[in-house]
């Protein structure tokens, strides 16, 4: 099959996501603190990057539109060109009905990847739904990390794959 195009979106509202917190003193809010939507939302580009690798070229646009009142910047687009198609990605802390979705643009067929439920729909069938919910995820995670250290084996992603991302993320990706 041949990918045509990649869409990525990622977005939430930022003062729901740590109840009982004032959103704007957290260090999301405050670009001093090294917050922004373009590193809190990170885990978009890491997948692309572990499912296609290092784009050919990056560019990127990063703002503050909303009316969230914070210093960081609470909206990201990026274009990663990759040979034979380009994958659109769009962060952004100000959506009150939270999406989070991948869009796989085939010659023949799109498969739509709702994030936030698990599932892939084709053709308006889904042909994947998982159960896990993302609190197992956290779990999962840790127990990988800790048997990796338990056993001194290597994690699947290396500080040079996440320092990858980070260039991507930053927008210095030479």
């Amino acid at each position: 099959k041949k990918l045509n195009e990649v869409n990525v979106y990622c977005g939430s509202y930022l003062p729901e996501w740590r109840p009982d917190t004032d959103f704007r003193k957290t260090y999301s809010a405050n670009s001093n603190l090294g917050g922004g939507v373009h590193l809190d939302l990170i885990h978009e580009l890491d997948y692309l990057y572990w499912l296609f690798g290092i784009p050919k070229s990056v560019k990127s646009k990063f703002k503050s539109y909303s009316s969230l009142g914070i210093s960081s910047f609470d909206y990201a687009n990026y274009i990663l060109d990759y040979d034979g198609f380009c994958a659109w990605v769009i962060l952004n802390y100000y959506r009150r009905d939270p999406k989070r979705a991948l869009e796989l643009v085939f010659e023949d067929e799109t498969w739509n990847v709702d994030l936030l439920n698990n599932q892939i729909n084709c053709n308006n069938k889904i042909i994947f739904s998982s159960e896990q919910r993302i609190s197992d995820t956290y779990q999962n995670q840790m127990n990988y990390f800790t048997k990796c250290l338990i056993k001194k084996e290597d994690t699947f992603n290396t500080v040079s794959d996440a320092y990858s991302v980070l260039k991507i993320c930053l927008n210095q990706w030479y």
